[in-house]
């Protein structure tokens, strides 16, 4: 037998939803959501509660430890009682009265781990049911024994093959914790098996993002809150509960208690340069999921496999690109307006290496097309900014940024960079390990891939809003070494806007449900990772129209 214990728990797992299983104890997704998080609650109130203690007629005894060399199983009861010289377990739900054979088989392991305790036969063991305040009796007969080894050996089995099973695709699904990551219906309508999914699920809340830029700040941490303080006044005040994500820009003292709960709660934290230029990232520790970035890495050291994923990368930019482009042409429809036809030529030479990108044959020809469409698509920026207002734009340049609106640019894509940083490695992947950019020390690849999709229709966007709007104007920048840096006091414009912007709502191309930005990040992710995996047969980037 194998000297790793499975938990009592997990075979409950097990035989819910082997995908689950799978997920939880071979992946190491640990993900709570209301309803165990309800249950934590109920099962801690019940701890507390009842207390070892003797009646006339039996004893009850809490948390009880059992473990078994044979089945290779073990964890702790909720109560055993003893009547009449026999032990029998006794389980808590958080729910009301139900027949699930799930909960049977973990309360039949129970009695099978105490039986080999104890020596004593166990005829049966009792399952309390909270929301009910009403508890079933569950015999141990030989056909509910024999379904629970099965299990065991079935469970065993899954973590030795490491083969992960197909989703169960049904009412099962409803409030489970990690649907998010298991994606049952994308993943059944993807092999054919059903319609399109007609919403994500669960949807997701708006994540505050606390930004910090203020030199002098301090956070620190009181309570289940952040408190953001410069010489002992408060300036910000945020609940941790609802926050998903810190961006530090500039000299910020971050206190190590605030370190601690930030990486408790698994919510990263983002370092800027004071000029907004991406350093690094504080993060939960790394994804126990190395199977994932095994198959991530077997991908990366295959050359054609690389090539069909870089085609994918590029065609989402140039796609997405050309649809910016195609917007502008329609605020500007008359035959007369000098935008227009040079708009007209972008966007055509744009659509032509679009309609090329499949038929690349290696990596090399491939960058040159996407060069070449980038070329294009900043060829024409310049006419999508509202000329009256003050900005010029010539080309794209980095390091410095040549201009304003490089520097808002430059500004935007650090952004994107740190949240693609996150959910990258929120889904378990290394944001190192590239497909389209090749290896550099030092140098995010991953994450530079899946932001070729979202640059035009994120970082693009916000600009593009802020300057046709006014909310950003010429004289709110500095020019400093050359080149040229939005002013302290108008990021927070920025930062709101960029915000905005991944909460608004899109459509999906392939499951054609709305979602907003920021969750699209993640799925994408989540989708790269299956086709890594093997799960789906491609990966289709984020497209707009």
């Amino acid at each position: 037998m194998s000297e790793t214990y499975i938990p009592l728990s997990q075979i409950n797992t097990y035989a819910f939803c082997p995908r689950r299983f799978y997920y939880e104890s071979v992946e190491g997704h640990q993900v709570i959501n209301d309803h165990i998080e309800e249950g934590k609650i109920k099962h801690e109130q019940v701890h507390t509660a009842v207390t070892d203690r003797k009646k006339a007629d039996k004893t009850v005894s809490r948390r009880q430890y059992l473990a078994s060399d044979a089945l290779g199983v073990s964890g702790y009861t909720d109560l055993v009682e003893e009547k009449d010289g026999v032990p029998y377990p006794v389980e808590f739900k958080k729910a009301g009265m139900g027949n699930w054979l799930n909960d049977q088989v973990q309360l039949c392991l129970q009695g099978l781990l105490l039986e080999e305790k104890t020596g004593i036969s166990i005829p049966h063991g009792y399952i309390f049911y909270i929301g009910s305040k009403r508890r079933r009796k569950v015999p141990f007969d030989a056909e509910l024994r024999q379904t629970t080894r099965q299990y065991v050996a079935e469970a065993r089995s899954l973590l030795d093959s490491r083969k992960i099973p197909k989703p169960i695709h049904d009412n099962r699904c409803n409030g489970c914790s990690v649907r998010s990551i298991c994606l049952p219906d994308e993943v059944a309508y993807l092999h054919e098996l059903d319609e399109r999914p007609k919403r994500i699920k669960p949807a997701l809340g708006i994540d505050n993002v606390l930004y910090v830029d203020e030199p002098g700040c301090a956070i620190k941490k009181t309570g289940e809150r952040l408190l953001v303080v410069k010489e002992n006044e408060v300036l910000r005040d945020m609940p941790l509960i609802h926050l998903g994500q810190v961006v530090i820009s500039g000299n910020i003292n971050l206190t190590t208690p605030a370190m601690q709960v930030l990486l408790h709660e698994g919510i990263p934290v983002v370092f800027l340069s004071a000029y907004g230029r991406y350093h690094g990232a504080l993060t939960p520790q790394v994804s126990r999921n190395s199977l994932l970035r095994s198959a991530q890495h077997r991908v990366a050291n295959n050359p054609d496999a690389c090539l069909e994923l870089s085609k994918a990368f590029v065609h989402g930019k140039v796609a997405n690109m050309r649809t910016m482009l195609q917007r502008r042409k329609w605020q500007a429809p008359d035959a007369e307006n000098p935008v227009l036809e040079p708009l007209l030529a972008n966007i055509k030479a744009m659509k032509a290496m679009e309609k090329r990108i499949h038929k690349a044959t290696e990596l090399p020809e491939l960058l040159g097309m996407e060069g070449n469409a980038s070329a294009a698509y900043f060829g024409a920026f310049n006419f999508m900014l509202k000329s009256e207002i003050g900005f010029d734009f010539q080309r794209r340049s980095r390091r410095p940024p040549a201009d304003a609106t490089n520097a808002l640019l430059s500004f935007a894509y650090s952004l994107l960079t740190a949240d693609l940083m996150s959910a990258i490695q929120t889904v378990g992947l290394d944001p190192y390990i590239g497909f389209f950019h090749q290896l550099k020390y030092g140098k995010p690849c991953l994450a530079l891939d899946l932001m070729e999709e979202f640059r035009p229709i994120i970082a693009d966007s916000v600009v593009i809003t802020l300057i046709n709007n006014r909310r950003i104007k010429p004289e709110d920048f500095t020019q400093s070494h050359g080149g040229w840096y939005l002013k302290e006091h108008r990021r927070k414009v920025f930062y709101a806007a960029y915000e905005t912007r991944k909460n608004e709502t899109i459509t999906h191309p392939l499951f054609k449900y709305k979602l907003t930005f920021r969750r699209a990040i993640e799925l994408q992710v989540r989708l790269l990772a299956k086709y890594l995996t093997g799960e789906i047969d491609k990966y289709t980037p984020l497209t707009i129209r």
